[in-house]
């Protein structure tokens, strides 16, 4: 009997779908597994954690360290709901950001989950306990260090006095009071330090920002120093550039920061070596350069430079400072918004670099920044078009006329423009079509446009560059180089982070640009740094006579536009009254803002 044949293919197929499932069902149990384990994991950590859903703000999950620290938030709410004590998103991604709940205090960060849309998730750790250890080691540092003053100024100044008097002593006296002198002056350097931190850590450090000189505070340090650095028969090379601009600064802070690096470069620097400093500009910042030809210092040294008490130690050197020159000037640049950064190597010495904001002078501007730049007139009236080139013809720009929406885009596209003027009311393509393809056009985006028209009260218009029609030519001249030096037209709000929540989204749907900063210090340099036509200021911040006064505001007539708002629980401190200026509140805030950039309301 003739037996069947069946082919070897068909009769593994079954056998190779059975291993394929078992296969699946044990990879289904090996997830399983290790999603428990995430599971039981998150569910010990001693840190919150909590999930946001892809794209919102709702929580997705929390584990429950997150429900004992923050009992408020539970799945299904929003992390950014009214009563959330979370800081902003934006401030969490950014690094660790503390607040303060319920008698504890909790640090902050996020990371989104691959793609921001995918959803966020928060980590809350509490830090109450390493909070009052800083606050207590601050605080008896302070304490410490004014105790220690007095008998330290009757001691040097009593030193100083025998010192002066050396016919009364022996060769060998004279020699104890110098080593005394020299001990209580590093005493007396040590105890400044220690004040300096505690203050910067209480957030009492006096700044008073303003334009300095920064070449002049080198000449007057390198000046103080050179006996100091002659005495090693070391070279000290200074160059200050013939145009350097003001810096936005302290005056004292500022030659304290030299002193703390040209103090380092000296001690670590061999007798007969040579120390650099030189002061350039850069763009909006004027840079500070100390180089040396000292010891240097190996990577993981300089990764440590900044920190308190650190010290690098060269072989076979005698211990050199504090450990704290370098930590406090790092802080008092970052109080000004600068930055510094460290190169060395081994042998070959090192460099530091630090860059403070230039200021930019609030007073008449000058034409020849402008001068040379191209604008692109669009107006539908050949004749008010060439009146409108005539006005601008004293800032020396380049114009170009075009008489619709349809060819001022397809130019736009074509070559490079600056600053646009824009008519609202043409045939065809109006203005405000013209504006929303170029706003939605990433190419052109950034183009400042200045609307020219007799139509200036639309809600599109808030936070725009804006002459209305008759033609003030004085006007049109002063809005359009603004315009030029500051891009599209901005508002700057100088509030605490609690109110973002509540203005932020009002701003964003009325369409104004705006950038937001939370100290008085950051909002003088950024609005010497840009342009700005109305400020926002938060009565609730430290200390907003300040920053009032360190604002610089230039509007569509160079005006100023100051509106003060009240959250209504942070009672306004003391004096704010007296500047005759109305208090408007939060809710309101926006609509005030509304009318100033429409020239309805003037401070």
């Amino acid at each position: 009997m003739p037996r069947l044949s069946i082919a070897p293919s068909r009769r593994l197929v079954p056998i190779g779908a059975l291993a394929l499932l078992a296969a699946c069902a044990r990879s289904q149990r090996r997830i399983e597994s290790e999603r428990r384990r995430l599971a039981v994991t998150i569910a010990s950590l001693g840190d919150g954690v909590i999930v946001t859903e892809p794209g919102s703000t709702t929580i997705a999950a929390v584990n429950p360290r997150a429900s004992e620290l923050l009992p408020g938030l539970v799945p299904g709410g929003s992390v950014d709901s009214q009563d959330s004590p979370m800081p902003p998103l934006r401030s969490a991604l950014e690094g660790e950001t503390t607040i303060e709940y319920r008698d504890r205090s909790l640090a902050v960060t996020a990371a989104p989950l691959g793609h921001p849309s995918d959803g966020v998730v928060w980590t809350v750790r509490d830090v109450t306990e390493r909070v009052r250890r800083e606050r207590t080691r601050s605080e008896f540092v302070a304490t410490a260090s004014h105790e220690l003053r007095s008998p330290l100024t009757s001691i040097k100044g009593f030193v100083e006095l025998l010192e002066r008097s050396p016919e009364q002593m022996s060769e060998r006296q004279r020699g104890f009071v110098e080593i005394i002198l020299r001990s209580t002056d590093r005493l007396v350097d040590l105890v400044n330090d220690l004040l300096d931190v505690a203050r910067i850590d209480s957030h009492q450090l006096e700044t008073s920002h303003g334009p300095i000189d920064v070449g002049e505070a080198v000449h007057e340090v390198a000046e103080l120093m050179g006996a100091r650095i002659a005495e090693k028969r070391q070279e000290l090379v200074v160059y200050v550039a013939p145009t350097l601009p003001l810096a936005l600064a302290d005056p004292g802070q500022v030659r304290q920061i030299i002193a703390n690096l040209l103090t380092n470069a000296h001690q670590y620097t061999a007798a007969g070596g040579r120390v650099e400093i030189r002061v350039e500009a850069e763009r909006a910042w004027v840079r500070i350069i100390v180089a040396d030809s000292g010891v240097g210092m190996t990577e993981e040294e300089t990764g440590r430079v900044f920190e308190r008490f650190y010290r690098s130690q060269p072989a076979n050197a005698p211990s050199l400072g504090t450990g704290l020159g370098l930590s406090i000037v790092k802080s008092l640049v970052d109080l000004h918004h600068g930055d510094i950064e460290v190169e060395s190597e081994p042998g070959r010495g090192t460099t530091f670099r630090v860059r403070l904001p230039a200021a930019v002078s609030g007073i008449e501007l000058s034409l020849e920044p402008v001068s040379g730049q191209r604008v692109l007139i669009v107006e539908d009236e050949r004749e008010v078009a060439e009146l409108i080139a005539g006005q601008l013809a004293p800032l020396q720009l380049r114009a170009r006329i075009v008489t619709s929406g349809e060819e001022a885009i397809s130019t736009l596209r074509a070559e490079r423009y600056d600053v646009v003027t824009l008519d609202l009311l043409m045939p065809g393509m109006d203005g405000f079509e013209v504006m929303r393809r170029i706003r939605a056009d990433p190419m052109l985006r950034a183009t400042p446009i200045v609307f020219v028209s007799v139509v200036s009260g639309r809600q599109e218009l808030a936070g725009e560059w804006m002459v209305s029609k008759p033609i003030d030519a004085d006007e049109l001249r002063d809005v359009l180089s603004a315009a030029l030096r500051a891009g599209r037209s901005r508002v700057l709000v100088v509030a605490r982070e609690s109110m973002h929540s509540v203005l932020a989204p009002a701003l964003d749907e009325l369409g104004i640009e705006h950038r937001w900063e939370r100290s008085g210090a950051a909002a003088a340099r950024v609005s010497g740094e840009r342009r700005f036509e109305v400020a926002l200021v938060d009565v609730g911040i430290r200390n907003p006579q300040a920053v009032l006064q360190a604002l610089e505001l230039r509007g569509r007539r160079l005006r100023r536009a100051v509106i003060l708002f009240s959250d209504g629980l942070a009672p306004p401190p003391p004096g704010i009254g007296g500047l005759g200026m109305e208090v408007v509140a939060v809710e309101d805030a926006p609509q005030a803002l509304l009318e100033a950039l429409r020239g309805k309301r003037e401070d």
